[in-house]
């Protein structure tokens, strides 16, 4: 029995062909049809994760808003029907239900006095916040933004109803981060307060008159 020599299997081996340039090419093209579709998953993926990570923080901020909302309502004397800002709203003159302001007595700080607060859904889907001095609305602080993605005017969909007996108010926010394109991922955050206060006959003009640069 004859066993190959070391020169013949070197020979044997040298004469291999390799890959022709038609392989080549259909390898490279499945290679770059896997990585294709690796980095679209991937990129599916990261996009999944920012919009929950900007869903969760918009939720987030509506209900530190109704927490901050419930506070300031429930240590309220006076409150104001949002139907009566007919005309008051700078972002549309007939709107109602997107302001609503109280006489309260909820204090931020120790030696805070009573105050008139006032909140407002501006056209940039923002719930804004500020507050000033009774009978004194040039003191009013600057705009504070309490909370974002809120689509109520998309929606036209009241923010804020107060109640016949103007005790109790409804804070309902729409919220949502992409609104145009995905309608169905509104998330709605309600809540019911009523004053504590406001059965002790408070004269209404304390906040009647609105600050000049809404």
């Amino acid at each position: 029995m004859r066993f190959p020599t070391l020169t013949s299997e070197v020979q044997r081996i040298n004469t291999q062909d390799g890959m022709t340039l038609v392989e080549l090419m259909v390898a490279m093209g499945i290679l770059s049809l896997v990585l294709l579709v690796f980095t679209s998953t991937l990129a599916s993926v990261q996009k999944s994760v920012v919009e929950e990570s900007v869903r969760s923080e918009l939720n987030d901020d509506a209900r530190l808003a109704l927490q901050s909302f419930d506070r300031i309502v429930r240590s309220g004397n006076v409150l104001y029907d949002p139907d009566d800002e007919a005309g008051n709203d700078p972002y549309d003159a007939t709107a109602i239900g997107f302001m609503f302001r109280i006489y309260t007595q909820a204090k931020n700080q120790p030696d805070d006095g009573p105050r008139c607060a006032l909140w407002l859904i501006d056209d940039q889907q923002q719930l804004l916040y500020r507050t000033w001095t009774p009978l004194q609305p040039d003191t009013a602080i600057d705009w504070r933004v309490v909370a974002t993605g809120i689509v109520n005017r998309d929606l036209d969909e009241p923010a804020f109803v107060l109640d016949a007996d103007a005790r109790t108010v409804t804070l309902d926010l729409e919220v949502n981060a992409d609104l145009a394109r995905r309608p169905s991922a509104t998330q709605e955050f309600t809540s019911a307060i009523t004053g504590r206060n406001t059965s002790f006959g408070y004269p209404v003009n304390v906040c009647q008159e609105l600050p000049s640069d809404l």
